[in-house]
């Protein structure tokens, strides 16, 4: 049903759609010095593109099938690796793009903004449309053919209007959790890094900054390593016990015990359980970087945990000499990620085994002055946590008036 005064069309029926193109990467008069922003798919991601990475010369937008798009012209990713595919974006700027954007040129008479935001909230839809085979792409012809409301113009103006005070409101919220997670960043390099005169000591209980040389060891003197499932099948998954899962460990400095998964683990098998205190690694990663993320088991739940597989377990001797909640943030430290990273072997894929992350050195403080610290840096994450919050919900606050205001079941006052 279309609202009252709406009608029903297909985006053909108010845009001209095109694409860009790429000038010869063998030319360098095409890309060298060049100052024409040049927008690929990565850059094509739900918001306004001011800046590209990537800039071409004159010669490389005249020689070659790349145009020269205005400001407010909307973006929209014809393929792409992962979610890439049917993400758009609007140009604040006037730019070029490549042959793998679309470029949504409105006629007279339809609001940017408006339609904006409605290929947006058709995201998922969208990407259904794309052809079938081993990539599945988008096309300019499918682009077309995508069904889209009809509004008045003055109401496509006031819908717009109302969903940017969200986008406002979700901007302001992202740049407070960019400088939360910088502020944070900060605070680590001054309380668990540099040489001890430059590092910044806490108040003990007395009042007084802790004082002593903190100890370096490598991390194999403070306990010892454990293996995680081994001899599952994919059958095995979706019931059963507990397991830690890879992107657990990955995403999280502590394991989140409400996001476990589950595996089938029958009685007579010999299985490490996990717990508290317990570290976990993951092993194998496409960059050097990511591989060897640790996360702390701070959390219990009231059944057995095993851990996944492409991890590994790490257990303390005890907790005196070092504790958990410190192990949580000193290994995800820039200077132990940064050594890590350098154990990490491999070509396409980046390995870390047992025997080199047990060479991983870190510096302890005595217990008293890792709980300050560790406590000083949780309070930092809760910030940032309930920053994260704010923003799942004005997103989906958002989301939930899009779906109302875009297809005129909740009209607005004109």
């Amino acid at each position: 049903m279309v609202p009252n005064g709406w009608k029903k069309g297909v985006i053909e029926d108010i845009a001209k759609v095109s694409s860009g193109g790429t000038p010869s990467r063998q030319n360098d008069a095409y890309w060298l010095g060049g100052q024409i922003p040049w927008v690929t798919t990565t850059e094509v991601k739900f918001g306004v593109i001011k800046d590209t990475e990537q800039k071409i010369t004159e010669a490389g937008l005249k020689n070659s099938s790349a145009k020269l798009f205005p400001k407010d012209t909307i973006l929209m990713a014809m393929y792409g690796q992962g979610k890439t595919r049917g993400q758009v974006a609007k140009l604040g700027i006037e730019a070029s793009t490549n042959q793998a954007c679309a470029a949504l040129l409105l006629n007279d008479g339809f609001e940017v903004d408006y339609y904006y935001q409605y290929l947006v909230s058709q995201y998922e839809n969208i990407r259904e449309l794309a052809n079938s085979g081993g990539q599945q792409n988008l096309s300019a012809g499918i682009i077309k053919s995508i069904h889209i409301p009809i509004p008045p113009q003055l109401e496509q103006r006031k819908i717009a209007k109302v969903l940017s005070t969200w986008d406002k409101a979700i901007s302001t919220t992202e740049r407070l959790i960019d400088n939360s997670k910088q502020q944070k960043k900060a605070l680590m390099q001054q309380l668990l890094t540099g040489a001890h005169a430059q590092r910044k000591r806490l108040l003990d209980d007395s009042g007084k900054p802790f004082e002593g040389e903190w100890e370096e060891v490598k991390l194999g003197e403070l306990g010892t390593t454990f293996t995680s499932l081994t001899g599952k099948t994919k059958s095995d998954f979706g019931s059963g016990k507990l397991y830690v899962p890879y992107i657990n460990i990955f995403k999280n400095a502590s394991v989140d015990i409400n996001h476990l998964e589950r595996v089938n683990i029958s009685e007579n098998e010999r299985q490490n359980e996990v717990k508290f205190g317990d570290i976990f690694f993951t092993t194998s990663s496409e960059t050097p970087e990511e591989v060897g993320m640790s996360s702390v088991m701070l959390d219990m739940p009231n059944e057995a945990v095993y851990l996944n597989s492409f991890c590994f377990g790490f257990r303390l001797h005890s907790f005196e000499q070092a504790t958990p909640i410190f192990m949580k943030h000193i290994l995800r430290s820039s200077s132990v990620r940064r050594f890590i990273s350098i154990l990490a072997q491999g070509a396409t894929r980046y390995n870390l085994s047992k025997t080199q992350l047990l060479k991983v050195k870190i510096s302890l403080p005595k217990k008293e002055e890792q709980q300050k610290i560790a406590s000083v840096l949780n309070n930092a994450d809760k910030e940032i946590e309930l920053l994260e919050q704010q923003l799942a919900d004005l997103k989906q606050e958002k989301k939930a008036l899009m779906q109302q205001l875009l297809t005129g079941k909740k009209r607005v006052l004109i």
